[in-house]
């Protein structure tokens, strides 16, 4: 018993040591995390049709079979286990949350002796929960992070990513809680490796892992890899052992794969509703020439019959998934036919981008919707700073102008500092940094492509979710240079801290 006291006694003095701002900051959002998920009522959000996509591979089925109990616009928390499908690899529609599924099915499972096959959707929470923690301390024990930036660091990702409208997801089977977890664990497992003066091989697959897992959390997210591969293309460079060189190379080629695969199980219903939707949602919404619109992307101009129907309205006499449509309509069309498009309307396309501006940040305070039948609750503890920001100054974030000013400065600040500097680590998180504003700045146009305005205000989560990150980091690198220049007025840089501080 005092040998254990003895250990617990120098872990705690450890982490009091090295980890305190990074445990504190753990503790506080692990609380808000508990009493927004776990502790009753809880919140989450409801099936919209697209649960049943990651639910097959975890052999989970809705309780009830009635169509209006499922999709009753509340937050269902128990769901049946009907097939453990945990050696169901890989399937169609495939996406890296089926893993996290797995795990959380096997954890629910384990504790309950596999005798109880009501599954509650708060251990996948938990799973998604976990990762997040993870990914915010690799985030904040980046080396170049002094403890005040840290601090700095840590208080924002509590305001804005802990916000209701982040963390609801959680309790869902919607991709947009993998993207959250995936894309912070991305960021953290790379810090970590470019923080280590001679990385270890195994830096590099937590990075590969993480990035492949980030790139595969939604179909949306596949065309960020070609960015990605500049990421990779920057380790090689900057990285000349023979071993690391060999590591990346593998891993970009096998993270390439994943994508490959990933995309090609998607099944032809989903390629077709999002080839449909880009159309007639998409290229001939506010169009003054649709007809001539049709015609030039190939199509026969008797489509025209479907302009302004929904994908799912098959009970009329022109079916979306009909001959005629699919002999002579769904071949004749690819993402990147509608692209070539807007390439030769650019005022089209600004059109498109300024109407995804305007979409953007559509975050709103939970209803009953986000809560289960009869348990809503106006008194419901949960953080809504980020919400409420958005509600205030909805000018601000639904300006495409305002989105384009701070990208502009965003951008040639790092590239300064890549160019500048003659770090590393440095150069390579300018890279990071740069990824962070591609993946949010593409979705201005890559989800009118890929699927038009259906499901449009949810298909820019991850332009809300970019740009959240590029201000954190606007607001960290506005205090390190308030920082360095009271350190220079102070000490001067013969101080060895301003000079650590200077470096960066």
């Amino acid at each position: 018993m005092l040998h254990i006291t003895g250990i617990f006694k120098k872990f705690s003095s450890h982490i009091k040591d090295k980890y305190l701002i990074e445990s504190v900051i753990l503790i506080i959002i692990s609380i808000i995390l508990l009493k927004v998920l776990f502790i009753n009522p809880i919140i989450g959000k409801c099936d919209n049709g697209d649960f049943d996509r990651l639910m097959t591979y975890g052999g989970i089925s809705n309780i009830s079979k009635n169509y209006n109990d499922i999709y009753n616009k509340f937050l269902h928390t128990n769901y049946l286990i009907t097939s453990p499908n945990i050696f169901f690899v890989f399937g169609k529609d495939w996406v890296s949350e089926s893993i996290l599924l797995k795990i959380a099915v096997v954890i629910f499972l384990y504790a309950h002796n596999f005798s109880n096959y009501i599954f509650d959707i708060r251990y996948l929470a938990f799973v998604y929960s976990s990762i997040f923690l993870l990914g915010v301390f690799l985030i904040l024990k980046f080396n170049k992070l002094s403890p005040i930036l840290k601090c700095i660091s840590g208080i924002f990702i509590i305001l804005f990513f802990t916000d209701v409208s982040y963390i609801e997801y959680f309790n869902s089977f919607f991709g947009e809680a993998g993207t959250i977890v995936f894309f912070f664990l991305n960021i953290g497992t790379y810090l970590m490796l470019i923080s280590k003066e001679k990385p270890k091989i195994r830096y590099f697959v937590y990075f590969f892992v993480t990035s492949a897992c980030f790139l595969t959390s939604k179909s949306q997210e596949l065309p960020l890899l070609v960015f990605m591969l500049i990421v990779y293309l920057g380790l090689f460079i900057f990285y000349k052992g023979k071993q690391y060189r060999k590591c990346i190379l593998i891993g970009s080629v096998i993270v390439t794969m994943v994508c490959a695969m990933a995309y090609f199980s998607l099944t032809d219903t989903m390629n077709e509703n999002n080839i449909y939707q880009s159309v007639f949602l998409g290229v001939l919404r506010g169009s003054n020439h649709p007809r001539k619109d049709l015609t030039e992307l190939g199509v026969n101009e008797k489509f025209m019959a479907f302009y302004g129907k929904s994908f799912y309205n098959r009970k009329s006499s022109k079916d979306p998934l009909g001959k005629d449509m699919l002999r002579e309509f769904y071949p004749k069309i690819s993402p990147v036919k509608i692209l070539d498009f807007y390439i030769k309307h650019p005022n089209r396309m600004w059109e498109k981008i300024k109407d995804s501006a305007s979409n953007a940040y559509s975050f709103s305070i939970p209803g009953s919707w986000n809560f289960t039948k009869d348990e809503y609750s106006t008194n419901k503890f949960m953080n809504t700073f980020r919400t409420k920001l958005i509600k205030r100054y909805p000018k601000l974030h639904h300006n495409i102008y305002a989105f384009i000013g701070f990208s502009v400065i965003y951008f040639v600040i790092c590239i300064f500092y890549f160019i500048k500097s003659k770090e590393r680590s440095v150069r390579l998180l300018t890279l990071m940094l740069l990824f962070i504003l591609a993946s949010g700045s593409s979705q201005f146009i890559l989800p009118v492509i890929g699927s038009g305005y259906g499901d449009f205000q949810k298909h820019l989560f991850l332009l809300n979710l970019s740009y959240d990150i590029m201000f954190g980091v606007a607001i960290v690198w506005f205090a390190h240079v308030i920082e360095v220049m009271f350190f220079k007025l102070k000490y001067g840089f013969n101080d060895k801290l301003t000079y650590n501080i200077k470096k960066l």
